[in-house]
């Protein structure tokens, strides 16, 4: 668990998954000690992210995984956000979060995405965190890169969401 002033990270585990896959909320709440709201994750379709996020956690573990994203005041499910798979041979992690429309422009996604980029530098495996947004500035997700520092690297391709900036931050030029 990685744990912020306002937010509390709880890694996915083996019982979220069977919760989410039979996509029993007050399961999932229980097992998390919080409240689901109905809509906690901006997927249209969670079905259709669940078999990635299971397998990264199959491969990498709960650490180099996804994350509940949990608000400790109000013992609410805010959404996810995690690390696409563990460091790569070159340093590299990437990560991604998302957070309730209701929780959203009170700096917790902020605070979320400091705290992966935190603990990925605290490993002395990662030397770069990497994250890819929407490519237009008028983008919330570009204003959490930016006040934490990362740089806009350059557009990428890629296969599924099509044209993509890159945003990278170093370990060593922080």
């Amino acid at each position: 668990m990685i744990e912020t002033a306002r937010l509390r990270l709880i890694p996915f585990d083996d019982a979220h998954f069977q919760a989410l896959f039979q996509n029993d909320l007050h399961l999932l709440g229980h097992l998390l000690d919080v409240k689901t709201p109905k809509i906690w994750t901006t997927y249209s379709d969670a079905s259709d992210v669940l078999p990635f996020f299971y397998e990264s956690y199959k491969d990498n573990g709960g650490d180099w995984a996804s994350y509940f994203t949990i608000h400790k005041e109000d013992k609410m499910l805010l959404g996810t956000c995690g690390f696409k798979a563990a460091p790569d041979t070159e340093g590299v992690v990437e990560i991604g979060y998302e957070m309730h429309e209701g929780y959203r422009l009170q700096g917790l996604t902020t605070e979320a995405a400091q705290a992966l980029v935190d603990f990925a530098f605290s490993s002395p495996d990662v030397t770069i965190v990497r994250a890819h947004t929407i490519s237009f500035s008028d983008n919330p997700s570009v204003s959490v890169l930016k006040n934490l520092g990362f740089e806009l690297i350059g557009l990428f391709n890629d296969p599924h969401d099509g044209e993509i900036w890159r945003w990278e931050k170093n370990k060593y030029e922080q």
